[in-house]
């Protein structure tokens, strides 16, 4: 492995001689970087993911003629929202993973830093990497669309400060969330905590969270649950974090149909106080203790305003401060924005492929309600 500081322009082109298939990621490029590939090019596949903000293109960070030449130069490009990280690899020989854009600010002007690495393991890593990126979208970038957004930007001048043109990149958040609606369940009061060694199969039997999640009476119908939206289940545990074990598919809730029956409250007697419900199915439970589980408190750490849809949407109608712990006291659930319901996705099926999931056989075997809702 090598640390990189400078002669940017050097390193890339000595390990461009003899490579047949490059790969690189950029959020920005310019013109005479490109040139450079161009002239120096004798290989056979050419592979860029770069952004299609408009606004770097009018703004002159990013070039939208350096993505015209290299499309000439048969490079196959591909767009992804909020990309920040740059690599560049080189067959299956060596990369470089790096601070610095394929621009001149990049390779000529800023102080930046990376490394060159030969290591097989590393390689397959980023290009497992890059690879996770390209399938994120489906289209190549044509000729059409970059003369589409030339006079989209010709038409878009700036002419007062913070006017933003459309971002056109894909969204790897809503390639992985979707459309849907993404909430979290609680389960636990005050004085009825879980312990961390607890086990989350014990959770599933003593609740039966798998057919329904349940709500208070009294503070109003759960109307905001549409068909097909995702409930995560999370866990109150004795130190006041919350431990997320499940997640499920909600059916919209029926005034009629979606409230615990007798028979159901005979099984589980709180649910006399927690009688209203949202149906869910094709729920997921993960085979294993509460302590091996996402945790709340980690999401609201590393996020911060921008794990709830609620508290986002405060920042962005200029509150400061936002403490997002606040938004969960004496509430039976919250409503994730887009950046939190990627991050506990994420987590959650680490975890999963770590500890699998808890056999549906045993899901099946257990009171599915009174009546069955399919």
């Amino acid at each position: 492995m090598k640390i990189i500081q400078n002669k940017w322009l050097a390193n890339f082109l000595k390990e461009l001689t003899n490579t047949k298939e490059l790969k690189i990621i950029s959020p920005f490029i310019t013109d005479n970087m490109v040139n450079h590939l161009l002239d120096n090019w004798d290989g056979d596949i050419i592979q860029v993911i770069t952004r299609y903000n408009l606004n770097d293109f009018r703004s002159g960070i990013s070039s939208l003629r350096a993505l015209r030449r290299l499309i000439e130069g048969g490079a196959e490009i591909k767009g992804i929202k909020d990309l920040h990280s740059k690599a560049y690899i080189f067959d299956a020989k060596s990369m470089i993973i790096t601070s610095a854009n394929f621009t001149n600010g990049g390779f000529f002007n800023n102080y930046e830093l990376g490394i060159k690495s030969e290591s097989e393991e590393q390689i397959k890593e980023t290009l497992d990497y890059f690879e996770k990126l390209w399938s994120f979208n489906n289209d190549l970038l044509e000729m059409g669309k970059i003369t589409e957004w030339q006079k989209i930007i010709s038409e878009n001048r700036v002419t007062i400060t913070g006017t933003n043109l459309k971002d056109f990149g894909t969204s790897i958040i809503r390639k992985v969330i979707g459309n849907k609606n993404y909430f979290i369940k609680f389960y636990g009061r005050g004085n009825e905590r879980a312990n961390w060694d607890e086990d989350v199969v014990d959770m599933i039997d003593g609740t039966h969270c798998h057919f329904a999640i349940t709500f208070p009476e009294g503070i109003g119908r759960p109307k905001r649950y549409n068909e097909g939206d995702i409930v995560y289940l999370a866990r109150m545990i004795d130190d006041g974090e919350y431990a997320i074990f499940g997640k499920a598919i909600a059916r919209k809730h029926d005034r009629i149909r979606d409230f615990a029956s007798e028979e159901d409250k005979e099984y589980i007697e709180w649910k006399k106080e927690f009688p209203i419900y949202i149906r869910v199915h094709s729920g997921e439970f993960l085979n294993t203790t509460f302590k091996n589980c996402p945790k709340m408190g980690v999401l609201m750490n590393e996020l911060g305003y921008e794990c709830f849809k609620k508290t986002k949407e405060r920042h962005n109608n200029g509150e400061e401060n936002i403490n997002p712990r606040l938004s969960l006291m004496r509430k039976p659930d919250i409503w994730l924005s887009e950046e939190g319901a990627f991050w506990v996705e994420q987590k959650f099926q680490q975890v999963k492929r770590k500890y699998s999931l808890i056999d549906q056989s045993f899901i099946d075997g257990l009171y599915q309600g009174n009546p069955i809702v399919k």
